[in-house]
C-alpha cells in the first residue's frame, strides 16, 4: 500500500509539471520528458528555400523511431553541417505517449544572382563555372573565400599578379531569402616577362629548350605576358624534351627554379618584369638498344597461369592449348621503335607511346587491367661488356651457358658489336634494354556512370549517346566514339571521361566530367549565293530545351531574290529510344532566272535580257530517323506542299507562262533515306567519313503534279595530313592544335521522270519535272568560277537540268583552328539529261542534231569552220560550240560521265568561321581538261582570270 501511495505522488507531480510547461518545449532543456519516447510526427518551420523532403533527408530521425539522446545530437550535427542554416531549433511536443518534433530554422540567404564587375580580360563565364559559389545556393564564408582565391589564381594563371577581388552583397530580398551576389575586380596590369634564364645544361642547346616553352621573353612579335600555369607546365615541358633526347634521368631542380618580379628600371620603379629562372639536371644521355616483349606465365596453385587470358583459358585448359589475348608478333607490329633502331638516341615519349599502345589494344578489347611492366637493364658499350656475351661457352655450367645465348640474342649483342666498330664515337655510353611483361589479367566491366558538370542537361540526354552502358565489357573504341558523340550535340565545350576503380578487380567507374556551353541562339545577319543573291535573316533558337535535347528554330529571311519563313521542332530520342521526330512548316518565294534571250538581230553580239518569274511556297514536313549499330542513320520523311508561279517577265516561255496560268499546284514528296557519320567533330572535322543516300519519291501514288525519282549520294572523306608539329620536328604541343585537313566531297543528284498512277497528265503542258525541279550549276553553291548561265556550258544546261555529278576537295591551312582557315580547292561539276524528256520542238531537235549539223558544214564550210573555232575575238576556242551542244553528250550515261564532259576550277581563299557569321571568301579561276597526261588542265583563251567568290554560310551542295 505505501509503494502505491509513491507512485501516485510521483505520477501527479509529473502532470502538475507538464500541464505548466507550453505545447513546445526545447528538447535539450527538457531531455527527460520526451527521450525515450516514440516519434509520431516530424515538422518543419522557417525554410523557405530548403524544402521539408530536403531537410528530412538530412536528419536520421523518422516517425516510429524512439528518440534517443545520440539521435538528437547526431541530427543536430548533421543540420549545421549542411551549410543551409545559422540557427536551429529541436523542439518536442508529447503526443499521447509519443512525442512530435519541431525543427525550427533560420536559413543563410541563397545566391540570387553573381555579378563580377570589372572584369574585362577574362570571360565572366569561366569565372561562374569554376568558383564554388553557384546561384541558388546558399553562402557561407568558406565558399566566399574559396571564390575570392580561385578567381585570383585565374588572374595568376593569365598573367595578372596584382589584381585585387573584392566581395558586396546587396541588401537580402526578405521574401525570398535571396540576396545579389558581386565580386568587384581590380585587374591591375599584365607583367611582361623581361628575361628566361636556363641553367645545368652542358649538352642541349638552350635555344632548344626556351623553343619548347609556352612562356616566351616580351619583345617585339611576342607580348611576353607571364602566367604562372605557364611556367609550371613548362617544367614539364622540359623534362621531357630532355628525355626525349635522352636524357633519361634529366629532372628541375628546385633549388634555383623560380620566377621574381622586379622592376624593370630599380631607379625609376614604373614598370615591372618578371625574370624566370630554370635550373635543369642532364644526367647521362642513353640510346636504344631493343625492346623484349613477353607474357607474365606465372602459374597459380591449380597449375593455371594466373595472368594470361583467363576468359580464354579455364581451368583445365592443357598447356599446350594456352592462348594469350594478343600474340607478341602482334604486339611488337604497334611499337614505333624497331630492332633497326638499334644505335639511335632513347627517346622517352616514343618509349611511353609504344607502353601506350599495348594498353591501348588490350583496352579496345575489354582488358583495362592488363599491366604493362617495363624492366629497362642498361648495357655499357664497352668490348669489356660485349665480351661477356660473346663468350658463353666459357660459362661455368650448361644452364649458365644456355642463359647467356639467350641473353646475347635477347639484347641484339651482335648489333651492338657492329655499333661498337662503326660508331667510335659512342663507345662508353649506356643502352637501355627494355623487357616489357604483359600481365593480361581480368576483363574489365563498367559498374557505375556517373556524370557530373552538367546543370541544366537532363543526365539521360547524356547516357543516351553512350555506346555502351553499365554491366558491359569496357571497349576503348566505343568509349570514345560516345565521347565524341556527346561533344557533337553542341551543348558542352568541354566532354572529358575518367576511370576509376570499381568495388572489385573486374569492376571500374567511368566519370563523365562536361562543361556546359549556352544552347539558345539569337542571330542576325546576311547570307549570299551566287544564284540565291543576297538575303538578311533572323533565327531564333534553343538546340537543348530544358535540357531535354530537343530543337526548336525559327528563321526569317528576306533578301530581292528569296523570301523564306520556316519553323521546326525535332524530338531527337523519342521516349529515349534512338528514334527523332522532326516536324517543320515553310513558306517561300523566289525569283528564278530562266536563262537569257537576245533582243537585237545580232546573235552573236547581240544585248540579251534575263527571263524571270517567281515561284512561292507553302507546305509542312513530318519525319522520324533512327539511329543504329554505331554511326548508321536511316531516315523518312513526307513533305506536302503546294506551289505557284506569279509574276512573269515578258520574256520568258511558253511553258513558264503555261505553268504561271495553272496556278497553285500540289507537290507530294516522300524521302527515304541511309547516313553513316563517324566524323570526330562536326563542327570542325579533322577526320571521319560522312555519308548520305537518300531517294526522294515524288508523285506517282502520292499523288500531286510532278512525277520523278530522285537518287542523291553524298560522300565526304576527311584526312589529317599533318600538324603544325611538323611530325615531331617541332616540340610544342600546342601546335597539335593546328592540323592540315583536306576534305574530299562528291554530291551527286539523278532524277528519273516517271508517269502518275492517278489519272492522265498532259506531260507537254504540265512536265512531270517541272521548272522549280530543275537543276543548275555554278556559283559559290557548286561550282566556284563559273556562272549557272556560264558561255562554256551547253545551252541545255543554262535552263536547268534533271541529274547533276559534282566533286570538290578542299585542303586546309589553320591560321587559327576555331576561327580562321587558308584553302586551296578544285571544284568540278557536270549536268546530264534524261532521253524521255526531251518531248515536243526538243525531242525533234535532239532527234534532228546531227542531220542540221551536217547540213549547215556542207552548205557553207567556210562560215561553220570559222563559227568552230573561233569566237569573236578571234581567239581559238576549247571546243567546236556545235560539240559542246550535241545531245549525245549531254544524256545520262556511263560513258558520259567522263573527265571530258565536267568543268574544272580551283582556286584559293579564307573560310572564317564566325559563329553567326561564317564567311567564305574565295578566288577561283576557271580551267580547261586537256586529256594531256602532262599537263592535263589549262586555262580558257579568254578568261583566265581569277573570279571573285563570296558567300555567307555553308551553302556549298
Amino acid at each position: 500500500m505505501k509503494f502505491r501511495k509513491k507512485h501516485f505522488v510521483g505520477l501527479t507531480l509529473v502532470s502538475l509539471i507538464l500541464l505548466l510547461y507550453p505545447k513546445w518545449q526545447n528538447l535539450y532543456s527538457s531531455k527527460s520528458v520526451y527521450l525515450d519516447r516514440k516519434i509520431t510526427k516530424i515538422e518543419f518551420a522557417g525554410n523557405i528555400n530548403t524544402s521539408a523532403s530536403d531537410i528530412a533527408d538530412i536528419i536520421d530521425m523518422k516517425p516510429g523511431m524512439v528518440l534517443s539522446q545520440d539521435l538528437l545530437d547526431a541530427d543536430m550535427r548533421a543540420l549545421f553541417q549542411s551549410g543551409f542554416f545559422f540557427h536551429i531549433d529541436i523542439l518536442g511536443e508529447l503526443d499521447g505517449e509519443g512525442v512530435k518534433i519541431l525543427v525550427q530554422v533560420k536559413e543563410r540567404p541563397r545566391v540570387k544572382d553573381i555579378e563580377f564587375i570589372g572584369a574585362d580580360e577574362v570571360f565572366p563565364s569561366d569565372l561562374r563555372d569554376k568558383i564554388p559559389l553557384k546561384e541558388n545556393e546558399v553562402i557561407t564564408p568558406k565558399k566566399v573565400q574559396l571564390s575570392k582565391e580561385v578567381i585570383l589564381k585565374k588572374y595568376r594563371d593569365e598573367g595578372f599578379f596584382l589584381a585585387y577581388v573584392r566581395f558586396e552583397l546587396e541588401p537580402l530580398d526578405q521574401k525570398t531569402n535571396t540576396v545579389k551576389v558581386k565580386f568587384i575586380i581590380d585587374e591591375g596590369e599584365e607583367i611582361p616577362v623581361s628575361k628566361i634564364n636556363i641553367f645545368g645544361n652542358s649538352e642541349i642547346d638552350t635555344f632548344d629548350l626556351q623553343s619548347v616553352l609556352d612562356l616566351k621573353e616580351s619583345g617585339l612579335i611576342e607580348s611576353g605576358v607571364f602566367k604562372e600555369a605557364a611556367f609550371e607546365t613548362d617544367k614539364q615541358k622540359i623534362v621531357a624534351y630532355m628525355k626525349s633526347r635522352g636524357y633519361v634521368d634529366a629532372e628541375i631542380s628546385n633549388d634555383g627554379t623560380n620566377w621574381e618580379i622586379k622592376w624593370e628600371n630599380p631607379k625609376k620603379k614604373d614598370k615591372r618584369v618578371v625574370v624566370v629562372n630554370f635550373k635543369v639536371v642532364e644526367g647521362e644521355q642513353y640510346f636504344y638498344n631493343g625492346y623484349t616483349t613477353k607474357h607474365d606465365m606465372t602459374l597459380g596453385p591449380n597449375n593455371m597461369p594466373i595472368y594470361l587470358n583467363k576468359e580464354g583459358n579455364p581451368p583445365g585448359t592443357p598447356l599446350e592449348e594456352w592462348r594469350p589475348v594478343y600474340e607478341v608478333k602482334y604486339l611488337q607490329d604497334q611499337y614505333e621503335f624497331s630492332t633497326n633502331d638499334v644505335g639511335d638516341v632513347f627517346d622517352e615519349s616514343k618509349f611511353q607511346k609504344d607502353r601506350g599502345s599495348i594498353n591501348e589494344a588490350y583496352s579496345a578489347k575489354g582488358y583495362l587491367f592488363a599491366q604493362v611492366i617495363p624492366r629497362r637493364k642498361i648495357i655499357e658499350l664497352t668490348d669489356e661488356s660485349l665480351a661477356r656475351y660473346e663468350n658463353c661457352q666459357k660459362r661455368s655450367s650448361p644452364e649458365a651457358v644456355k642463359d647467356c645465348e639467350e641473353e646475347y640474342v635477347a639484347l641484339n649483342i651482335a648489333k651492338l658489336r657492329k655499333v661498337y666498330d662503326s660508331k667510335p664515337s659512342l663507345r662508353g655510353k649506356k643502352f637501355i634494354h627494355v623487357d616489357f611483361t604483359i600481365r593480361e589479367n581480368n576483363l574489365a566491366f563498367v559498374e557505375n556512370i556517373i556524370i557530373k558538370g552538367n546543370k541544366k542537361t537532363l543526365d539521360r540526354v547524356i547516357r543516351r549517346e553512350l555506346l555502351f552502358k553499365p554491366g558491359d565489357l569496357f571497349n576503348s573504341t566505343l568509349v570514345n566514339r560516345s565521347r565524341e558523340r556527346i561533344f557533337n550535340l553542341g551543348y558542352f565545350k568541354e566532354v572529358n571521361f575518367n576511370m576509376r576503380p570499381g568495388s572489385d578487380e573486374t569492376k571500374m567507374n567511368l566519370i563523365i566530367e562536361v562543361v556546359e556551353q549556352p544552347t539558345g541562339t539569337v542571330s542576325m545577319g546576311g547570307g549570299y549565293g551566287t544564284i540565291t543573291g543576297f538575303s538578311i535573316f533572323t533565327q531564333l533558337g534553343e538546340n537543348n530545351l530544358n535540357g531535354s535535347g530537343q530543337q526548336i528554330t525559327g528563321r526569317i529571311e528576306f533578301g530581292p531574290i528569296r523570301r523564306f519563313l520556316q519553323i521546326s521542332w525535332t524530338e531527337p530520342w523519342l521516349r529515349d529510344k534512338p528514334w527523332s521526330l522532326t516536324l517543320s512548316a515553310f513558306y517561300s518565294s523566289r525569283t528564278l532566272f530562266v536563262g537569257a534571250t537576245s533582243i537585237t538581230e545580232n546573235n552573236n553580239q547581240g544585248i540579251k535580257e534575263a527571263a524571270s518569274y517567281e515561284r512561292a511556297g507553302v507546305g509542312v514536313s513530318a519525319g522520324i530517323g533512327h539511329r543504329f549499330l554505331v554511326n548508321w542513320t536511316h531516315f523518312h520523311r513526307y513533305s506536302p506542299s503546294f506551289f505557284a508561279s506569279t509574276r512573269p517577265s515578258s520574256l520568258v516561255s511558253d511553258q513558264v507562262l503555261a505553268e504561271v496560268n495553272r496556278g497553285w499546284q500540289f507537290r507530294s514528296q516522300l524521302t527515304n533515306g541511309v547516313a553513316y557519320d563517324n566524323r570526330d567533330n562536326v563542327f570542325n572535322t579533322t577526320q571521319g567519313f560522312n555519308l548520305v543516300l537518300s531517294i526522294d519519291n515524288v508523285g506517282q501514288y502520292l499523288a500531286g503534279e510532278s512525277h520523278f525519282d530522285q537518287y542523291s549520294p553524298i560522300l565526304e572523306y576527311y584526312h589529317t595530313w599533318f600538324d603544325y608539329t611538323l611530325f615531331g620536328l617541332i616540340r610544342k604541343n600546342i601546335l597539335r592544335r593546328w592540323r592540315v585537313v583536306q576534305q574530299f566531297r562528291t554530291s551527286s543528284v539523278f532524277t528519273y521522270e516517271r508517269a502518275p498512277k492517278y489519272g492522265r497528265q498532259d506531260k507537254e503542258k504540265i512536265p512531270y519535272i517541272q521548272v522549280q525541279d530543275r537543276l543548275f550549276l555554278g556559283g559559290y553553291e557548286s561550282l566556284r568560277g563559273w556562272f549557272f548561265d556560264d558561255k562554256y556550258y551547253p545551252e541545255e544546261w543554262r535552263n536547268g537540268a534533271a541529274s547533276r555529278v559534282l566533286f570538290t576537295t578542299e585542303l586546309r591551312f589553320p591560321i587559327e583552328p576555331s576561327l580562321l582557315w587558308f584553302v586551296v580547292f578544285m571544284d568540278a561539276g557536270a549536268m546530264y539529261e534524261e532521253v524521255n524528256r526531251a518531248i515536243g520542238e526538243r525531242k525533234e531537235a535532239f532527234q534532228n542534231y546531227d542531220s542540221v549539223v551536217r547540213a549547215q558544214r556542207f552548205a557553207d564550210p567556210a562560215a561553220t569552220y570559222l563559227f568552230e573555232t573561233f569566237n569573236s575575238s578571234g581567239q581559238k576556242l576549247p571546243m567546236s560550240p556545235y560539240e559542246l551542244n550535241d545531245p549525245g553528250r549531254l544524256v545520262l550515261s556511263g560513258k558520259n560521265i567522263s573527265l571530258q564532259n565536267f568543268k574544272y576550277s580551283w582556286g584559293f581563299g579564307l573560310r572564317i568561321q564566325i559563329p553567326v557569321l561564317p564567311l567564305r571568301i574565295y578566288f577561283a579561276q576557271k580551267i580547261l581538261y586537256t586529256g594531256d597526261a602532262e599537263a592535263p588542265f589549262s586555262t580558257y583563251p579568254d578568261t583566265n582570270a581569277f573570279q571573285f567568290v563570296f558567300g555567307i554560310g555553308d551553302l556549298r551542295f
